[in-house]
């Protein structure tokens, strides 16, 4: 399976987490973050994908330049980034996916966070019922 083609998977698997969030009530806390604790291993996977894309594209980047510079006899600098401008565009791209997926990641953590001690909140107190 290609890499595009679990991507579109994952994101599947998160949009349908996402839509079952949509359906839950407010109330029903330990359903949600049941939910979000299962679409997070799916956004954990696309930050991972998108940040080893972007890493890639990065080194491509690199070594394109190295070769560029070497080969140029003159004003190599100014070759060199000619030779990598459309890398350098991929990779710009590349970083904003991974940044978009890693903070996707962390506020759906923060969510859960939420989520439990508004739970442990209510057991404390005795003003839920826990769902």
């Amino acid at each position: 399976m290609k890499q595009k083609d679990w991507v579109e998977e994952h994101l599947n698997e998160v949009l349908k987490y996402q839509q079952m969030l949509e359906r839950t009530p407010d109330e029903m806390k330990v359903h949600r973050i049941e939910v979000m604790s299962k679409m997070l291993v799916f956004i954990g996977k696309l930050a991972a994908t998108f940040s080893e894309e972007y890493k890639d594209i990065y080194a491509e980047r690199k070594y394109t330049f190295a070769q560029a510079k070497i080969a140029a006899t003159s004003q190599k600098e100014a070759h060199a980034e000619i030779a990598v401008y459309h890398l350098r565009k991929q990779e710009a791209q590349a970083y904003g996916n991974m940044e978009r997926w890693r903070k996707a990641f962390e506020s759906t953590k923060e969510e859960i966070n939420a989520l439990k001690y508004k739970v442990k909140i209510d057991i404390e107190d005795g003003s839920s019922r826990i769902r």
